[in-house]
């Protein structure tokens, strides 16, 4: 008996209704720029309560970028995530956590990044 309720559960894990399920389709929102001045932070994006995601890349072949999760007036490059060139970083924290801060970014003026928000 035991072994064919060790057998049950081993198919009901293995059975495709336990499979990964598609991730949800959301819109998104490209925020993608160019760094206006350079050691300067700028608003990539405001506080957002109901941000999903968010991919932020320094798209620099030879300079890095400074990526800060907070008001821009308040930011620095010691208190930031270093992003190196073609560097790219998220906003989940873990699975089900996603940072909602204001997104500020420094860099070399005229250096472009790819920020897309969901």
């Amino acid at each position: 008996m035991k072994l064919i309720a060790i057998f049950a559960v081993a198919v009901l894990l293995a059975s495709p209704a336990w499979a990964d399920l598609p991730a949800a389709r959301v819109p998104s929102t490209n925020l993608s720029g160019t760094i206006t001045t350079t050691g300067t932070f700028q608003s990539i994006q405001a506080q957002n309560n109901t941000r999903l995601g968010c991919t932020i890349q320094n798209n620099s072949t030879s300079n890095p970028m400074y990526l800060y999760y907070g008001s821009c007036g308040g930011a620095s490059t010691s208190a930031s995530l270093y992003l190196a060139p073609h560097q790219a970083v998220g906003c989940s924290i873990t699975n089900n956590f996603v940072v909602n801060d204001q997104l500020c970014i420094a860099g070399t003026s005229g250096d472009h990044f790819f920020a897309n928000f969901q």
